[in-house]
This record gives C-alpha cells, sequence and structure tokens, in this order.
C-alpha cells in the first residue's frame, strides 16, 4: 500500500519557503538544506540559509530565513540551466529533478499568459531571483531525502489564497496575484480566499503545489498522520496562524478497511511505579541539552545486516544507490566471519530516521536478506557552513565553494575545498591540485577568521 503525504494549506496558504521549512521540520535536520545553500553560492555568493524551531499555540515547526543579493536577476533560460546544473550536481533521481523542471515550467508559462509575453522575452522580477531555484530544487532534493518519491501518492487540501493587494516589483497587484491566478485556474485548483488579508499563496508556492498534488479534499479531517512536518511563514497574519503542514499517512476509513490481525484479550495493567513516560522523555531532553551545550545535535538512525552469499558487484551497486541517491549518510561494509567460519560482511548505513523505510527495502531487494536491524542513536556534530572564495589566477576570476567547521568556541576546525571545484580550476588553468588547495585554505582562513 502506497504511502499518502497531505499537503495542508487551508489555513495560510503554501509558499517555496514554506514547502522547504515543512519537509525540514518532517526530517528533523536543522542543515538538511545545506547541500542545496551550498550548490548555489557559485551564482550568488550571498545566498545565506537558516532554519530555526518555532512553536505557537502548542504546534512545533520551523521556519526559514532566506539571506540573498536582491539585485541578482535571470532570465527564464538561465534559471532552467541553473536548475538542470545543480540537480546533477546534487545526483538527483529522475523523479526530483522532473518536480523542480515542471515546477518551473508552471510559472513560466503562467507568467507567459498573464503578460501575454512569450516565456524567452520574459522579464522576471521576484521569480527571477535564485531564491527560485532554492524553492524547486530544494523542495525536490528534500523529497527524496525523506523517502516521500517512492510509491507515494500526494494529495492537498483546498487552499488560501488570501484578499486585499500587494506591492510587488510589477507595482500593485490584487491578491491572487495574475500568475498565481492563472497556475489555479489552468489546473483547477480548488481554492478558498481565506482569512488573511494580504498574499498567502505565491507563484512558487503554487507551481510545486500543483506539480505534487494529484488529488484534492477540502481539509485535512480524518487524516492520521504518522509523520508531520509544520512550516511557519514569516509574516504575521493577525488571527490567522501562519502555518503550512505536510503529513504521512493514510485516511481514517480507509486504516479501518484495511485487515488487522486477531488481538489478544488486554491483561489488567500493575500501577506504573515510574514517572510518566513524557516527563521522563522531557526530563532527558533537558539533560541532553546541558549536555550537548553549543554542539548541533540531532538523531539518526543505524541499520544493519549480514550477508555471507554476494558477490563484490553487487556490493558496490549498493554503496552507490545509497549515496548517490542521497538515502544514507555513510555506509559501512565490515568483513567478518559468521556461521559455520564463513566469511561475511555485516553492512551498516547510517541515515536519517525517514529514511529508514526505504533504506530496508533497498537493502532486502539489492542483497536478497531476510531482514534488518536498526536502533535510533543521538548525533553531535561541528557547526558547519560553506562559503565562496575568488582565486584570480592570470586576471580570471574563479569561485570555489569551502566547506567550514567550528568548534563549540566557535574556532575553526577543519576547511575543506569542494573536490570538484578545485578539479574545475585545475582543469582550466593547468594548476595542479596540490598546489590549488593551499591557496584556497588560506583565503577561506582569511574571511572565517
Amino acid at each position: 500500500m502506497s504511502d499518502k503525504v497531505l499537503i495542508d494549506v487551508k489555513t495560510a496558504g503554501a509558499s517555496g519557503d514554506m514547502f522547504l521549512s515543512a519537509l525540514v521540520s518532517l526530517i528533523g535536520e536543522d542543515d538538511a538544506l545545506l547541500p542545496v545553500a551550498a550548490s548555489l553560492l557559485i551564482y550568488d555568493p550571498a545566498i545565506r540559509v537558516r532554519f530555526s524551531p518555532m512553536t505557537e499555540e502548542e504546534v512545533a515547526g520551523m521556519n526559514l530565513q532566506i539571506t540573498s543579493d536582491s539585485d541578482i536577476r535571470f532570465d527564464p533560460k538561465t534559471l532552467k540551466e541553473i536548475i538542470t546544473t545543480v540537480s546533477e550536481e546534487l545526483e538527483l533521481s529522475d523523479e526530483a529533478k522532473s518536480i523542480a523542471e515542471k515546477a518551473l515550467d508552471e510559472m513560466l508559462q503562467a507568467e507567459s499568459r498573464a503578460h501575454e509575453t512569450p516565456i524567452s522575452k520574459l522579464h522576471l522580477h521576484e521569480t527571477g531571483s535564485v531564491d527560485t531555484v532554492l524553492d524547486l530544487v530544494g523542495t525536490a532534493y528534500l523529497l527524496e531525502k525523506a523517502g516521500l518519491l517512492v510509491d507515494t501518492e500526494f494529495i492537498a487540501t483546498h487552499v488560501a489564497v488570501g484578499s486585499g493587494k500587494i506591492e510587488t516589483e510589477h507595482g500593485t497587484l490584487e491578491v491572487p496575484v495574475p500568475a498565481v491566478a492563472e497556475i489555479l485556474v489552468s489546473n483547477d485548483v480548488p481554492f478558498i480566499m481565506g482569512a488573511a488579508k494580504t498574499e498567502v499563496l505565491t507563484p512558487t508556492g503554487a507551481a510545486l503545489l500543483v506539480t505534487l498534488a494529484s488529488e484534492y479534499v477540502e481539509s485535512a479531517e480524518g487524516f492520521v498522520a504518522r509523520q508531520q512536518g509544520v512550516a511557519f511563514g514569516s509574516r504575521d497574519l493577525g488571527d490567522v496562524q501562519n502555518t503550512m503542514r505536510i503529513l504521512v499517512g493514510d485516511f481514517a476509513e480507509e486504516l479501518e478497511e484495511a485487515p488487522t490481525p486477531a488481538k489478544k484479550a488486554p491483561k489488567k495493567k500493575a500501577p506504573p511505579k515510574k514517572k510518566p513516560a513524557k516527563k521522563v522523555e522531557k526530563k532527558e531532553k533537558e539533560e541532553r541539552a546541558e549536555m550537548i551545550d553549543a554542539w548541533v545535535a540531532d538523531d539518526v538512525v543505524v541499520i544493519e545486516t549480514n550477508v555471507d552469499d554476494i558477490d563484490g558487484e553487487s556490493m558496490g551497486a549498493l554503496f552507490d544507490t545509497l549515496l548517490l541517491e542521497g538515502l544514507a549518510y555513510d555506509v559501512v561494509m565490515i568483513p567478518a566471519y559468521g556461521k559455520k567460519n564463513r566469511p561475511c560482511y555485516v553492512i551498516k548505513v547510517i541515515a536519517a530516521k525517514t529514511g529508514l523505510k526505504s533504506i530496508a527495502a533497498i537493502l532486502i531487494r539489492h542483497l536478497g536478506t531476510l531482514g534488518i536491524r536498526y536502533t535510533t542513536w543521538d548525533r553531535l556534530k561541528a557547526a558547519r557552513e560553506t562559503i565562496v572564495c575568488k582565486l584570480e589566477i592570470e586576471g580570471k576570476d574563479f569561485m570555489v565553494r569551502v566547506k567550514v567547521s567550528r568548534g563549540i568556541d566557535g574556532s575553526v576546525i577543519n576547511i575543506k575545498p569542494e573536490a570538484d571545484d578545485v578539479l574545475r580550476v585545475s582543469q582550466e588553468t593547468g594548476i595542479p591540485v596540490r598546489d590549488l588547495k593551499p591557496r584556497i585554505a588560506m583565503q577561506a582562513y582569511a574571511i572565517t577568521e
């Protein structure tokens, strides 16, 4: 049975930022979008992405803040080229690439119809920024990372669009703006004005919604969620909670129809001698927070299985599948001896908890193993960021991305230039990689210290 993903946009609409925040909230990793932002530094060195946890009326989620150069604008052709290049660099699957490309196409066609101008001659304003690439490619990347692009059905609620007027680079426009209205009408999307007195559905949000959703329901009522990601928008909408939700689960009536195994009669439980689970869990989290101090912390799942009858080519293919598709953080294959003194391998995969189901399916299918075991681990990480260094060689500037990690006191632990960027500069200049790395590292130290 396929998973159902419900995109709840009935309260405060949707935007590209909110898709990203909801998915990061669902995955549970503040830095999940870092690889996408790093890939865009070449096109806008000023871009910075930061997710902050938020809680409002007992609802917890994520809020996204983006810093970028507002003067950088791309034409439609360049936008398409950047999306293709970044998707390939991130090694997105064909399905993930298709989501980003189709969403961009929806936006451009809507802009073309709204302004009665061919796409090739469109002069893009807000939609021509690097933020658009981040929203589209980032959403596709996070959906794949969350394991939601395999055997999944996307459903959306009726979408709120807002009301009133807003100021844009095109001037004062009625809500919904022409591009959003074109996307809604051409795709027969059911919408409501909602209580917000401003725009709550952006062109990027509308394009992603119609690209993903194959069905619409009036509301999220009756949907039973196993996982939930909540996005908080940055604007104050007054009495309207500025949130969007992405829920993974199924509708209650469909769950009731599914066959369930016979249950044994419940036994009487002895009175609990320990503290309630919620209080214990809360105390453990507080103690953990004190312990980790300024370190970056998250949870990961460690998945293991033993195999003793697999060939080397299959093992190598498994390694590539898990890493290249972005499902795992790391894969380790440990030689060992198993039953009857047979040589075997212990396959160990470290991944986000949301990837457990997809990774288990891949291990069983590729290895023929009959089962896997898994545990959840707490993890501490050094704070990381990616910057861009400009390297001048014989009068020509080369942009090189550099990964910088820091300790809890803010000191630099490690500086590592992006290997692909260094290789590109080496090939164009003829300077060996071993000579380029120290030059880049020195410049990075000068910038970060």
